[in-house]
């Protein structure tokens, strides 16, 4: 591998490292997802490029021998200030963060675009979408990392859904499923997805990103919505996410 590299970035994590350095964890489209050090940060040229979600292109040196990579200036696309000034939007870009760092897989260019698009509508600010971008990035990862299900039919018993069945849950296989091969409670089900939503992440599948955020939601099927894939997020991930403790998700 070359020693001098060029590529496009987002910042997921940065961690001081001694009294002047931080190490920087990035989601990069040709490398996937990489520590890599910036010396003199805190007061150098680096100041204010590599904060957190900022979207950019970034210019490492790669030591062969150590495995290591250190960053040596960045053009910022996206400055994510915009996520970093508002409360809710930064619990919302941490939390997608998180999930990226503990699922550690799928294609690191669908990775990037995912997050980088996801990052920039955030930044944007557009009123009334936090909700379903976050939707739509859960639902877009799970699908990135191979864990898309089946919305036809049941994926242990195989039988097709009914139009307006209610599907419940299978935490072994990480899917929803019929009520027959659920192993979670299906009287006080949280995990319970409803014909309407069933519609509509089957819907936005197939849509990009921006004009699946785009799709219009009732509030009351938003909230259902958000609360479900939060849910399946936490299932998938293992459990840990400690964004998940803020009450502003």
């Amino acid at each position: 591998m070359e020693r001098n590299l060029t590529t496009s970035a987002v910042v997921l994590r940065s961690r001081r490292w001694g009294d002047l350095h931080r190490m920087v964890t990035l989601a990069s489209e040709d490398l996937g997802i990489i520590d890599a050090l910036a010396y003199g940060a805190r007061k150098g040229k680096l100041a204010g490029r590599i904060d957190l979600f900022i979207v950019g292109v970034f210019f490492l040196y790669h030591n062969p021998v150590r495995g290591d990579y250190t960053i040596v200036d960045v053009e910022p696309v996206v400055v994510s200030e915009g996520i970093r000034a508002d409360l809710r939007q930064l619990y919302i870009a941490s939390f997608m963060a998180e999930l990226v760092l503990k699922m550690h897989g799928g294609d690191s260019q669908a990775l990037f675009k995912l997050v980088s698009q996801a990052f920039t509508l955030m930044d944007a600010q557009a009123t009334g979408t936090a909700d379903t971008i976050l939707i739509q990035f859960i639902w877009r990862l799970i699908d990135i990392c191979g864990l898309a299900p089946d919305l036809v039919a049941c994926p242990i018993c195989e039988k097709p859904y009914g139009t307006e069945e209610m599907l419940s849950f299978n935490t072994a296989m990480h899917a929803p499923c019929c009520a027959a091969c659920a192993d979670v409670d299906v009287v006080n089900n949280e995990m319970a997805l409803g014909p309407g939503a069933r519609r509509y992440l089957s819907h936005t599948a197939d849509l990009k990103f921006e004009e699946a955020v785009g799709v219009s939601l009732s509030l009351t099927a938003t909230e259902r919505i958000r609360l479900y894939m939060l849910r399946y997020a936490s299932i998938i991930a293992g459990g840990g996410l400690k964004s998940l403790g803020g009450s502003l998700l």
